[in-house]
């Protein structure tokens, strides 16, 4: 009898230690597929094909801006850790298409918040060395832009425009 109640017990627990076994199989398999999912270089409709990721948006372009077609006025958005740099800093009203560029070592996103815009932003995070965009029309008033990402904006990741 003693030793039928240990048989038990051996077969529980190898019944176990294959059920932990698949779960964590399961649980490595679900966490490669979210990555892959975040990470996605892949073009997506908003992406700008046409821009350069190679040029620098560190200062602000004292040339008229660059029209889209159809598109609205081109800013260039450069994100780095942590921090965002456009290529203009004066507005008007009208559409504008904010094209973003990662040059930095983090997924970073880009989102727009002020009068008539409520929390634009890009189609998904943006990976290092990708571009991706967002077009919003702006009207007078002051504007949040920022990285959506948890804790970028804190970190300086937060630029207010103003539209005049």
């Amino acid at each position: 009898m003693f030793s039928s109640i240990l048989d038990r017990f051996a077969q529980r627990e190898q019944e176990r230690r294959r059920a932990l076994a698949l779960a964590a199989t399961a649980a490595g398999a679900a966490a490669v597929l979210l990555a892959a999912g975040c990470s996605s270089s892949s073009p997506s409709a908003s992406s700008s094909p046409s821009s350069d990721p190679g040029t620098s948006a560190a200062a602000p372009s004292s040339s008229a801006p660059a029209a889209a077609s159809g598109g609205g006025t081109v800013v260039k958005a450069t994100e780095t850790e942590f921090h965002i740099a456009l290529s203009q800093m004066t507005f008007s009203p009208g559409k504008y298409k904010f094209v973003v560029v990662d040059k930095g070592h983090l997924q970073h996103n880009l989102v727009i918040n002020g009068p008539g815009v409520s929390q634009q932003q890009t189609a998904g995070l943006v990976s290092p060395g990708e571009t991706e965009s967002v077009t919003v029309t702006l009207s007078k008033g002051t504007y949040d832009v920022y990285c959506g990402v948890p804790g970028h904006k804190a970190q300086g990741m937060d630029v207010d425009i103003t539209v005049h």
